[in-house]
């Protein structure tokens, strides 16, 4: 956040308390669960570990400075929302949650639900009530929503890298950005494509207008001035750019359609030819919303009018935030942008701005809010739904919803989810029907759904679709990719590779330290030499009889054993005996693992 003095004032609040702080004090502690929650596509799964332990952190100080005014209690009295108030938390299914986390989860541009659950690409066309399960091109690990796009159930692309080259959109090679994968059947096969060159991609954003032509915004964001990124230097700050690459014919080639300062990840195609870009939340907060439309498929640009909108560069006392654009056809669009002027008596507010021609004119709605802005979300859903997130009566899931662009106003309190925690991302497909994704139990996260406007939440059922996927082409070029990440990191960085396991082979080996002392043994008494052999899921080779029947026993309680797959290695010129490793996804995540199957 860009308020003047701001570590002095959230240093104030904390002491203080005060009733009429109340915005700010939830501003100081939403602050603290975005820069937690933040996505960080260039970091392995292992790194969510982390992640999990900060937002806790955060969720402690939010339970201890904020919780006692929607409800809850401290002292020697359970910190969370007391039941029979409305309030999330009591009536969360944990069991039913176990079955629902998922990678990443978001809305079809046809206006179905798809959510990535490791190996699992899942996709409903019936508000959730049933899915279809295919296959995801990745051995598991965080996706950044911007980097998968759902066109369809059967048309998808996803941004994914080799993860010993530090994770999703990260490059694997000199010159190489990232791999455009796709499908065109719904998961059962896919396809890929390595788009290389030599401009600069930070975050890479996919848009489809169709089947056959899509874009992805390569984009770096704004920095701030030499001091630092306090309002004072504001007038210093640099803005960010972003290059448009371009295919029109699926995703198999791409090339580059034009760039200009001032795009942004906030992006999307109304149709084949017209494109819009705004930048993240945190560079608005320094140069400004600066939406851009491309009525020539990326190759120029030109900046919008925002009525009202603050121009570059923006007021010290003046925080933003930017939900969209959004554009569910090729005239009718939203962006939404959280504005909050410090000291000025004005209540917050997120500011909808609507357009029916294309964009060629825009007018604003002004709905006051209760909670500022924060430099990770402006605290708003932009749609053909409007919602504004968060408040002092129903708390963190409490939405405000318009299904008539701001014509009437709903309050919506958004019991049963988690307690002590926020929305990671919500999507409203009607009045009715809605998705999000919380933390849940141990920092995993969890997709839920409503059917009610957000007046109730429950983890999403995917029912026995995953079972009914079963062994696949695509399957055994994951377990290759696995086998080799595994083998690898066994002697080059055996904490991962420790953390591929699956939780059996990690009992056998007693602990990660005990299993580095194995794998460094094991690298010098084989010289570092290992060959690949077969990868099979015969029956023959998977069985109790082959593999023994702890590995057995574990994988039929555990894991997808349909689409378990025997991998057999060996280790040219030295004496070690063959090994065999079992890969296959774990039947709650669909991430993939790895059991060590002990020499007889």
């Amino acid at each position: 956040m860009n308020a003047p003095d701001l570590e002095t004032r959230i240093r104030s609040y904390y002491r203080t308390c005060e009733p009429e702080d109340s915005a700010r004090l939830m501003l100081a502690s939403r602050v603290l669960l975005d820069d937690a929650r933040r996505p960080s596509p260039r970091k392995l799964l292992w790194g969510s570990l982390r992640l999990a332990a900060t937002v806790a952190a955060a969720a402690v100080l939010l339970a201890v400075l904020v919780l006692p005014r929607l409800g809850g209690q401290v002292g020697n009295q359970v910190v969370g929302p007391v039941p029979g108030t409305g309030l999330p938390g009591p009536t969360f299914d944990v069991p039913a949650a176990l079955s629902a986390q998922v990678d990443e989860a978001g809305l079809m541009r046809t206006g179905g639900i798809w959510a990535v659950q490791g190996s699992y690409f899942l996709t409903s066309t019936d508000n959730g009530v049933t899915w279809r399960a295919g296959t995801f091109p990745s051995p598991g690990g965080f996706v950044a929503v911007e980097q998968v796009f759902v066109l369809d159930p059967d048309h998808a692309w996803a941004i994914t890298s080799n993860g010993m080259n530090g994770g999703l959109a990260s490059p694997a090679a000199s010159g190489q950005l990232f791999v455009v994968n796709r499908t065109s059947n719904g998961g059962r096969t896919w396809q890929s494509t390595t788009v290389s060159g030599n401009y600069r991609c930070d975050s890479a954003t996919l848009s489809f207008a169709d089947a056959g032509h899509g874009f992805i915004m390569c984009s770096y964001g704004s920095t701030s001035g030499p001091n630092g990124s306090n309002n004072e230097v504001r007038t210093q700050a640099t803005k960010g750019s972003g290059t448009v690459l371009r295919t029109d014919d699926g995703g198999a080639g791409w090339s580059v359609a034009g760039s200009a300062a001032g795009l942004g990840s906030q992006f999307t195609a109304a149709d084949a030819n017209t494109l819009w870009s705004a930048p993240d939340s945190g560079s608005s907060d320094l140069t400004g919303v600066s939406l851009m439309v491309s009525r020539d498929a990326g190759q120029t640009w030109s900046p919008v009018n925002l009525p009202g909108m603050y121009p570059d560069p923006i007021p010290g006392p003046v925080a933003l935030g930017v939900d969209g654009p959004v554009f569910w056809d090729a005239a009718d669009g939203v962006i939404a942008v959280g504005v909050y002027e410090y000291n000025s008596g004005t209540k917050p507010a997120v500011w909808f701005y609507r357009t029916s021609d294309a964009g060629r004119s825009w007018t604003v709605f002004k709905k006051p809010t209760e909670w500022p802005p924060t430099s990770n979300e402006p605290g708003a859903i932009a749609g053909k739904q409007w919602a504004t997130i968060g408040s002092n009566k129903n708390g963190f899931f409490g939405l405000v919803t318009s299904s008539d662009f701001g014509a009437s106003w709903t309050d919506v309190p958004g019991s049963g989810m988690p307690e002590n925690t926020s929305f990671l991302s919500v999507d409203l497909i009607d009045k009715d029907h809605g998705i999000a994704t919380v933390f849940g139990a141990q920092g995993t996260r969890v997709l839920m759904q409503t059917s009610d406007g957000g007046r109730t939440w429950h983890p999403a059922n995917f029912g026995d679709s995953r079972a009914k996927l079963g062994a696949n082409s695509g399957d055994v070029d994951a377990v290759k990719n696995l086998a080799l990440n595994y083998t690898t990191m066994a002697t080059k960085s055996p904490p991962t590779a420790w953390n591929m396991l699956s939780s059996y082979s990690q009992r056998a080996f007693g602990s990660e330290s005990a299993f580095e002392t194995a794998m460094v043994a094991l690298g010098k008494r084989t010289n570092y030499a290992l060959a690949m052999g077969e990868i099979t899921n015969s029956a023959a080779v998977i069985s109790q009889q082959k593999l023994g029947p702890g590995v057995w026993g574990d994988l039929n309680a555990l894991a997808d054993l349909g689409r378990a797959y025997a991998v057999a290695l060996t280790f040219p010129g030295s004496s070690e005996p063959p090994e065999t490793l079992v890969v296959a996804p774990l039947s709650t995540t669909g991430g993939w693992r790895v059991w060590v199957v002990a020499t007889p």
